[in-house]
């Protein structure tokens, strides 16, 4: 093989490389487990003070309907309707399977969504009123490690 054979074949390596989705998905997966891109560093706008922009109010809705119960409920239907549709279907299209899998995808990231969100990602809730003073805090701490000492 010629050098500019190697070069052409190396060129087209690269190039098919760069053109891949997974592999993008791989240096992005990459650059956040490694720190250099943080998820906290995007900050949303209207926290700032800002006004928000006009679409936010729509998609804050499309967003709490997405999590709330009642897509909780449609998406276990749709996790057992498509579960039965693959394994008792029979001879089904392509075409027909892979739109199965498509709502069976979106049905277990709408119930995993709610399922994890109410389950392992929410936050205290301290009811209306109640105010929590520097003291308390104190209180607590210095009864937190006089519990750890003893044990």
């Amino acid at each position: 093989m010629t050098t500019s054979n190697v070069l052409a074949t190396a060129r087209s390596r690269t190039l098919a490389i760069l053109r891949n989705p997974h592999f993008w998905m791989a240096v992005l997966f990459i650059l956040l487990m490694s720190g250099v891109i943080h998820p906290a560093h995007a900050a949303d706008a209207s926290d700032g003070g800002g006004a928000g922009l006009p679409w936010e109010g729509p998609l804050e809705k499309l967003k709490k309907s997405i999590s709330g119960p009642v897509a909780f409920i449609i998406a276990l239907l749709g996790i057992i309707a498509t579960g039965a549709a693959l394994i008792w279907g029979g001879e089904i299209g392509e075409f027909t399977k892979k739109m199965i899998y498509v709502v069976l995808v979106v049905c277990i990231i709408v119930f995993a969504n709610t399922l994890l969100t109410g389950a392992l990602f929410s936050g205290a809730i301290v009811p209306h009123g109640v105010t929590i003073t520097a003291s308390d805090l104190m209180n607590h701490i210095t009864s937190s490690t006089s519990l750890s000492g003893a044990l």
